[in-house]
């Protein structure tokens, strides 16, 4: 009972650190560096999901959101892992594959929720044109509909997860899946080591 409702008030707090990336702050609230600590301290895993969500960043931090390209979200990988660790019992190796996919999964979603609140902007045009200026409601809207989407999206995941632990032979991945979340952390680094060595050389 106590970990269903931590599950839930994780993917809960996720929807609200979620909307840092774009719509609320950009405060750095919602990369995985931070969700990942946050939320595995809340599900009392502090240092994985600190671990989980170091690496995930590491691995997000070179994603930029250029034009209509919608990276990865971190915040709903950094969360996805950790509930699948926490809730679904699954070990740290592929809790964080799984992070690593539902972030991919869930730029599909973001994109049609862009998609939908562009076409709000002809009405909110309207309005302002007939004077009114309060578009409180447009933003409420906004904000509500994207936060009750990644919080319902990574409470599916962490049920995903949870369905995952009983698949019978799932234990067979194990070794695989260990030995390339001990390359992570390499992967990661070497990849800033040639982000700033091409920012230096721009210099």
């Amino acid at each position: 009972m106590l970990t269903a409702l931590r599950t839930i008030l994780s993917a809960v707090l996720a929807g609200l650190l979620g909307l840092d990336a774009v719509q609320a702050g950009q405060f750095l609230l919602s990369r995985p560096a931070f969700v990942g600590p946050a939320l595995g301290w809340l599900n009392g895993c502090p240092l994985e999901g600190a671990r989980l969500g170091i690496l995930l960043e590491l691995l997000y931090i070179d994603f930029i959101p250029v034009g209509g390209v919608v990276p990865p979200n971190g915040a709903a990988a950094a969360a996805a892992a950790v509930l699948a660790h926490s809730a679904g019992g699954l070990p740290p190796a592929l809790s964080f594959f799984i992070g690593l996919a539902a972030g991919a999964a869930y730029s599909p979603i973001e994109y049609r929720l862009r998609a939908a609140r562009s076409l709000w902007n002809t009405a909110v045009a309207e309005q302002v044109k007939a004077g009114d200026f309060n578009i409180g409601r447009w933003l409420a809207r906004a904000l509500l509909a994207e936060n009750a989407a990644l919080g319902f999206y990574v409470a599916c995941c962490a049920a995903l997860s949870a369905a995952l632990a009983l698949v019978p032979r799932l234990g067979s991945i194990y070794p695989g899946a260990d030995f390339a979340y001990s390359l992570m952390p390499w992967l990661g680094l070497s990849g800033l080591y040639f982000r700033f060595r091409t920012q230096v050389g721009k210099k």
